[in-house]
């Protein structure tokens, strides 16, 4: 019996086309702030429950279930990404809201290398861009924070557009070994 390898990746899509957009309102609403904390807030809770909470998304995109490793590999790709999230906030602060948020994209495009194991490589070039435009951020700083932020979302969107258009005989078949 087969199954393909990337069931959930058009849901993954729809989550990097939404968190594309919050990342980008955020930053033109932020101020002060770099980013806005509520629009992004609300807007990760709301997006991550909508998504990947309710079923509807689920049920009309994805090509079945994740495997339990796969399962497992993305629970601890995202507790690590918490606990290092919650590292840049705690060792960096928030006087310098630009590093904390740069810092952060670079969390992030990093922790796209656990989803390699659900998602496939192209969750691997996102987060080398990801990562490599954090980078950037951190290296000049003459350059807007919102320029950055701009270059994340957008990076986000056309992924999440690219892989919501996948088929199922773009994914790679895989024996089912449980």
């Amino acid at each position: 019996m087969s199954s393909y390898r990337y069931n959930t990746q058009r849901v993954s899509g729809v989550w990097f086309l939404y968190i594309g957009v919050v990342i980008i309102i955020s930053a033109i609403f932020g101020g002060n702030s770099i980013f806005n904390p509520y629009i992004f807030g609300f807007g990760f809770a709301i997006g991550y429950f909508l998504i990947f909470g309710l079923p509807f998304i689920n049920n009309k995109l994805a090509y079945g279930k994740n495997t339990k490793f796969q399962d497992r590999m993305d629970n601890f790709t995202i507790i690590i990404s918490l606990i290092l999230v919650t590292l840049c906030g705690v060792l960096i602060s928030f006087e310098d809201l630009r590093f904390l948020w740069l810092a952060v994209f670079i969390v992030m495009g990093l922790h796209f290398i656990g989803f390699y194991f659900s998602q496939g490589k192209i969750v691997l070039i996102l987060g080398g861009l990801v990562t490599i435009n954090g980078v950037l951020g951190l290296i000049l700083p003459l350059v807007p924070f919102l320029i950055f932020a701009i270059i994340d979302g957008i990076l986000k969107i056309s992924f999440g557009i690219y892989m919501i258009s996948l088929r199922r005989n773009n994914f790679q078949r895989q024996e089912n070994v449980s």
